[in-house]
């Protein structure tokens, strides 16, 4: 008879520890923003990315659009006949990946070829692997990517070269 009281007045305070610690949590995920956590970038785009887009608007074909830093979660799929934890890993691995451009058919905006910039930082080693898991989505999918080198100014003739021939690839390899 003597224990009874400590273990009841221990489960009060364990309850009690518990039910806290849920309302931290609970209160965390839905709450606002903060006023200093977050500040409005100056821009999208490094200056490398808006020079190049600017070259890319003016050599695409017609019935074709661009966007932008278009995350690949929103471009591919996860197959459905993974496992639950197989999928839940596969669409973790990109989600917060993203192509810097995304060429798109304006009619139905079908997802046509993505461009990534390489600047200097792509030639670290954890940015060529993150380049080569990219580049091997892209190739799973089925979707070319074509990767272009930064620099000062972009010759617009060879951008369009590079992405006609793409996009002929593309639509040979679909036929």
């Amino acid at each position: 008879m003597h224990l009874t009281p400590v273990v009841l007045i221990a489960f009060v305070v364990l309850a009690l520890g518990a039910l806290g610690a849920l309302k931290v949590f609970s209160s965390r995920k839905g709450r606002a923003a903060s006023a200093g956590e977050y500040y409005l970038r100056k821009s999208l785009f490094s200056p490398a990315e808006r020079s190049f887009l600017g070259v890319v608007e003016s050599t695409l074909p017609q019935g074709v659009s661009l966007a932008s830093k278009v995350r690949l979660a929103d471009i591919f799929g996860i197959r459905k006949d993974l496992e639950r934890g197989d999928r839940q890993r596969a669409l973790n691995r990109i989600s917060s990946k993203h192509v810097d451009f995304l060429l798109l058919q304006e009619s139905d905006g079908r997802p046509l070829i993505g461009i990534e910039l390489d600047d200097s930082s792509h030639d670290e080693d954890d940015r060529i692997a993150r380049d080569k898991f990219v580049d091997s989505v892209f190739a799973s999918g089925g979707l070319p990517i074509i990767h272009f080198e930064a620099k000062r100014a972009y010759d617009p003739n060879e951008v369009r070269r590079r992405i006609t021939e793409a996009l002929a690839s593309k639509t040979q390899g679909t036929d």
